[in-house]
């Protein structure tokens, strides 16, 4: 399976989970896309995600990396900016935002290249 049908597939399966949970009123659901938007925002986050993305491109275990990034710049952002206790579901909303933008852009990288 080629890179583009992988990440397509990923993309199609991620939608359609939103919007069954927005169409089935799953409010678990709802908040934390809701969550993930206003994280999305949020310069920081998006900024740190572009750079981090970009200094590790090529890199063999490169989603290994990414994951560990998005989980010390989730850390990072949420005790010392915002200067708050960091809850599991506010992390990994962080974490999941991250992660993201990173698949977004490498997809409109690989959607450039073709």
């Amino acid at each position: 399976m080629s890179k583009t049908k992988t990440y397509m597939t990923i993309l199609v399966a991620a939608i359609a989970i939103i919007v069954i949970g927005f169409i089935m009123n799953i409010n678990m659901i709802k908040s934390f896309v809701m969550m993930c938007f206003e994280f999305a925002g949020n310069n920081i986050q998006s900024v740190a995600a572009a750079i981090c993305a970009f200094i590790f491109l090529g890199n063999k275990n490169y989603w290994l990396i990414m994951l560990g990034c998005a989980i010390i710049t989730a850390l990072a952002v949420q005790v010392v900016v915002m200067g708050q206790s960091a809850g599991i579901l506010i992390l990994t909303a962080r974490v999941v935002t991250f992660m993201a933008i990173v698949f977004l852009m490498n997809f409109a990288k690989l959607l450039i290249n073709k």
